[in-house]
């Protein structure tokens, strides 16, 4: 095998291992509430200043208690692996 042919094969395999290595990863989120809606989401601006709405289930944790967010809360978000709603909520103190 060439320099050529070797140095062309480890590219394609860098590039091969790139594309996989964000499948499956838990997206989280942090920032601040901005507005809760009365379907259990709320949305919030992340550190990056990005808008983000998040859906909550039944499932979601919230620490401390769901009562206790609100709008102007920095909160902590751990999206499950399909990133459709949160898995955790954890808020400031």
């Amino acid at each position: 095998m060439t320099m050529r042919q070797t140095t062309a094969l480890l590219a394609l395999l860098l590039i091969a291992a790139t594309a996989f290595a964000h499948a499956g990863h838990a997206h989280t989120y942090m920032g601040t509430v901005t507005m809760v809606h009365d379907d259990g989401s709320f949305m919030m601006k992340t550190t990056e200043g990005k808008d983000v709405t998040i859906a909550t289930s039944s499932a979601t944790t919230f620490d401390p208690a769901r009562a206790n967010l609100a709008a102007g809360k920095r909160v902590v978000v751990k999206m499950t692996l399909d990133g459709k709603t949160a898995a955790s909520v954890k808020m400031g103190k």
